[in-house]
């Protein structure tokens, strides 16, 4: 039996008319605006490359994790990514309800962070080690453990958080533009040999090179 709670959620979107459940974790979903799409819903509080792969070769068009504490594992999205799935926390089904083609739904936080450091002219690959910790690849031969933080003023707790939640990194990206990096999470960051930016500053980091 599908999970009432997720259930009550999706129908109570606006754009979702009837849900249909071939398995206890896989939906169809019609909707009002755009031709219906199946979802593999997931509750995991780590989301591997096993628990995708039922999925890759049927007609899920996005696996969304339901928890929002979840993690991604960069091979479970390099698998989804490689066969044509959108994938992410609950919120990407939300969004992939509203879309168009909802297997290119994106979060948009991480898929911006992730394409400006990809396009940088130093930068020759961008991977993922976890959803938000990517491992920038840059042409002086070094690789950058780069975490995302979506945070309106950053403190020095959100970047002890990041690394229980995330492991080491070297930088810390800010990723909301909107409010500040305070003090005190530049001095936590240095005592864990990190540096803390938001995008621009990452960016000029990169040009430099001298890490």
């Amino acid at each position: 039996m599908p999970d009432d709670f997720i259930q009550s959620l999706l129908l109570e979107h606006t754009q979702v008319e009837s849900l249909d459940w071939p398995s206890d974790n896989v939906v169809w979903i019609t909707r009002k605006g755009h031709p219906p799409f199946q979802a593999a819903i997931l509750k995991l509080h780590l989301v591997s490359a096993e628990h995708v792969e039922p999925f890759l070769n049927g007609p899920v068009s996005v696996v969304a994790n339901f928890p929002k504490v979840g993690k991604w594992t960069g091979p479970a999205i390099d698998k989804c990514e490689a066969n044509g799935k959108a994938w992410g926390q609950w919120k990407i089904l939300l969004r992939a309800i509203n879309s168009e083609s909802p297997e290119t739904t994106e979060n948009p936080e991480i898929a911006f962070s992730r394409r400006a450091l990809r396009q940088h002219s130093r930068v020759q690959g961008v991977s993922f080690e976890f959803d938000h910790l990517l491992l920038v690849h840059h042409e002086n031969g070094k690789a950058l453990r780069v975490a995302l933080l979506y945070e309106y003023d950053l403190t020095g707790d959100d970047v002890r958080c990041a690394r229980d939640n995330l492991g080491e990194f070297d930088v810390l990206l800010k990723t909301n533009p909107n409010g500040s990096i305070l003090s005190e999470a530049h001095e936590v960051a240095e005592a864990l040999g990190a540096k803390v930016f938001g995008i621009r500053d990452t960016l000029g980091y990169l040009t430099r090179g001298d890490f």
